[in-house]
């Protein structure tokens, strides 16, 4: 499950970075700029890296799950956390690909001991 996960959240930051570069705004619910267009690229690309991988597309859905699981809550409170303008469009995609990826994790490790 956690290679399904860095797969499909690799390509979908790799195509929101590209399309960051192209689109500075979508329909008013996010907002991109070119930092966080490098960052979903370089997200993307080691997502579909590690995605070949089963070692590596846990630990990608593991550390990425925690990171934007918190990011994604912290967001809520302080939208500008680090530099980064969260919105709350984003700061609810960060939630669901966080709990996605702590989800592919843990639900892994359950049907491996069965």
């Amino acid at each position: 499950m956690a290679k399904v996960y860095a797969r499909a959240a690799g390509w979908i930051f790799l195509l929101i970075g590209i399309l960051g570069f192209f689109i500075t705004d979508l329909l008013g619910l996010i907002q991109f700029d070119t930092t966080h267009n490098i960052v979903h690229l370089v997200l993307g690309v080691l997502g579909i890296a590690a995605g070949q991988n089963a070692n590596w597309s846990r630990l990608y859905a593991q550390v990425f799950g925690v990171i934007y699981l918190l990011l994604g809550i912290v967001g809520f409170f302080l939208s500008d956390f680090l530099g980064m303008h969260l919105e709350v469009t984003e700061n609810l995609i960060h939630i669901i690909l966080g709990a996605w990826g702590l989800y592919a994790v843990l639900g892994e490790k359950e049907t491996a001991g069965e």
